[in-house]
């Protein structure tokens, strides 16, 4: 059985989310696609940093920071459209 696109993005937000609430340190159960990472979460350049690592060592997705943009970083769906993208190649 193959797994629809929209299983693949809720499984990948779940991992983003759950990510981005080991580097934070909080409970992140409320996020959303709409999160906005720095304003909401409150994260900065080494927290971007960390959620990479955390995404690669947890989780064996692989991202290239060189091809990361800002409008990457706005909200846990940008990220995870961006994971997406870079795992399509």
């Amino acid at each position: 059985m193959t797994t629809s696109v929209e299983e693949r993005r809720s499984d990948l937000q779940a991992l983003v989310i759950k990510a981005l609430e080991g580097v934070l340190g909080k409970d992140l159960s409320q996020a959303t696609a709409e999160t906005k990472l720095f304003e909401e979460l409150g994260l900065d350049s080494t927290s971007v940093l960390e959620l990479l690592m955390t995404l690669e060592d947890d989780h064996g997705i692989e991202v290239d920071p060189e091809q990361l943009e800002p409008e990457h970083l706005q909200t846990v769906g940008a990220v995870c459209d961006f994971i997406a993208a870079s795992q399509e190649v």
